[in-house]
């Protein structure tokens, strides 16, 4: 799990044009603790990788089927997410190398959902990606 969200970040971090929207310090993993209530406050645009489940395969020994959370903010506009998601996409879908000691066979979006936020100014994507990897 660790070489794939490994992977991840340096994908992200690694594309200057992504990058001209979304700061590297705002690309994150795991649970970020900012109050809602203090907006001016809040990462955006933002994108938060998180683990949503991981199960072990016997064939091929050591193959792990990973699903990864990718959640991308932002308090500009909808065109800005979409611009973000576009990118990540690209960026992400069919992606397959080696992250230290593992392989990534390869990584496909599985879904992504807008989730409205009605009493704050926040457009919000979450996108789940399944991850094929083997760490010997």
């Amino acid at each position: 799990m660790l070489e794939i969200f490994e992977s991840f970040i340096s994908i992200l971090t690694g594309d200057s044009t992504l990058l001209q929207t979304v700061k590297v310090s705002n690309i994150l993993t795991g649970p970020v603790d900012i109050l809602q209530e203090q907006q001016s406050t809040l990462l955006a645009p933002a994108i938060i990788l998180s683990q949503v489940s991981e199960v072990m395969r016997s064939v091929p020994l050591n193959t792990r089927d990973t699903m990864v959370q990718l959640d991308i903010y932002s308090r500009n506009s909808q065109l800005e997410l979409e611009t973000i998601y576009e990118r990540v996409l690209l960026l992400l879908n069919y992606d397959s190398g080696n992250q230290n000691t593992a392989h990534i066979f390869w990584q496909k979006l599985s879904g992504a959902v807008d989730q409205f936020e009605s009493d704050r100014r926040i457009w919000h994507r979450s996108c789940t990606f399944t991850c094929w990897a083997i760490k010997p």
